[in-house]
Order: C-alpha cells, then sequence, then structure tokens
C-alpha cells in the first residue's frame, strides 16, 4: 500500500494516522487532553464532538492519500498552515490557552512537509519530462 503512493501523498496519509488517533483519544478518553487544554468535565461532551470531526476528517485525509487525490493535497496544506493563524488570534483574544498555539505546530509542521513534498514531485516531473522530451 505504502509502496504505491506518491511521497506527497505519504504524508498525508500519515498525517490522517495523527488525526486517528488524535480524533479516538478525544473520543474515547477526552480527560486525558482535557485539563492539559483548560477545559472540565462540563465541556467534556463539545471534545467528544471535535473528535468525532477529527474523525471524519482523518477518513477523508486517508481517502485521499490512497487515492492519490494532488488537489486535496494541496487544499490541506492551506487549510493546516491557516490553524496557526486561528489559534494565535484565538489565543490573543483570551479565548483559548497558549498551549493551542503550540498545538498548531503540529498541523503547521504537517502543511509544510506536505507542501515540500508536492514541490518536489512536481520538480521531479518536470526533469523527467525534459529528460523524455530530450530523448
Amino acid at each position: 500500500m505504502l509502496s504505491n503512493m506518491t511521497y506527497p501523498a505519504k504524508t498525508v496519509f500519515f498525517f490522517s494516522l495523527y488525526m486517528f488517533v488524535l480524533s479516538l483519544v478525544l473520543l474515547v478518553v477526552p480527560e486525558l487532553l482535557a485539563s492539559l487544554l483548560g477545559y472540565t468535565a462540563e465541556s467534556e461532551i463539545w471534545i467528544r464532538v471535535v473528535g468525532m470531526f477529527l474523525l471524519f476528517l482523518a477518513f477523508d485525509y486517508c481517502a485521499s492519500a490512497l487515492e492519490g487525490m494532488n488537489r486535496f493535497f494541496y487544499l490541506t496544506v492551506y487549510t493546516r498552515a491557516s490553524i496557526i493563524v486561528f489559534m494565535t488570534t484565538f489565543v490573543l483574544l483570551g479565548m483559548l490557552k497558549p498551549i493551542f498555539i503550540a498545538l498548531s505546530l503540529i498541523d503547521l509542521s504537517g502543511a509544510i512537509w506536505t507542501f515540500s513534498a508536492l514541490r518536489a514531485a512536481k520538480q521531479h516531473r518536470k526533469k523527467a519530462s525534459f529528460h523524455a522530451d530530450a530523448a
């Protein structure tokens, strides 16, 4: 399965695994992260709802990686990179704790990784096309 994937697809696939794990933690044992993030037992249902949506999104990421959907990969770069902007804004407005900025660095790192893989794949295709035209 992994051997047939492009490098950009692998980055999205591995990010989907991170999303699966995080979503299951939020769904099954939300108290593990609740105190770290500054939430109480009363907000546990909302943590589980976020976990549910993250699980659905993880399936989308996984399926797109398995299908090699490059357009979706580009979309994930923009959306994952924007998370740090939202989290920083929410922290500055006093709506979230600063830990959310640190956590959003995971998304930013994943976006940079996928973007780098997409650029490398594009350059590889250009070189291959050039060599095919030259032959």
